[in-house]
């Protein structure tokens, strides 16, 4: 009888080694396949930080031209007072112009463009590399105040100038 006691006793411990790998095998599985996801994860959100930090330093625009247009009285067609905004990519990447903010030194703002060329739609324009976009303003300006141009990208790049009619 003292035999067949101790190999019940072998058996428990070769099934209890059994499940003890089993369980570790899993949870192995588990952490390596969570890393695994976590590490790609990781570098994907790597590549294009970096990727979208390179672009914005690529990224280059100059207000080439401001045109401050006075308002056009009758007897001719009432034409109202505008400005036209000329923007250059001087990059080597392309942008997407999200706002235009035009004001002058008392306070008035003006955001939404009239037209817009080359490639507008209702969020801005898209300016390709060496090549300009021109926007076109009703803004009531008048002699002798400064009007103030920001020109903001999606990438959060901003550039400023400034104009004066004589």
């Amino acid at each position: 009888m003292r035999f067949v006691r101790n190999r019940r006793r072998a058996l428990s411990t070769v099934v209890t080694m059994a499940i003890m790998l089993t369980a570790v095998a899993a949870i192995g599985t588990a952490v390596v396949a969570w890393s695994n996801t976590s590490l790609r994860t990781y570098e994907f959100n790597l590549a294009t930080s970096a990727s979208d930090k390179t672009n914005k330093i690529n990224e280059n625009l100059i207000i080439e031209n401001v045109v401050l247009k006075p308002d056009v009285p009758l007897p001719f067609p009432d034409i109202p007072a505008a400005i036209n905004i000329t923007v250059t990519n001087t990059g080597t990447v392309g942008f997407n112009v999200t706002t235009i903010q035009v004001s002058d030194s008392s306070g008035t703002i003006v955001n939404n463009a009239k037209s817009c060329a080359p490639n507008c739609s209702a969020k801005g324009a898209s300016i390709l590399p060496h090549s300009s976009g021109w926007f076109y303003y009703q803004f009531g300006w008048s002699s002798n105040k400064i009007v103030t141009v920001q020109v903001t990208t999606v990438r959060g790049t901003t550039v400023t100038t400034q104009a004066m009619h004589p």
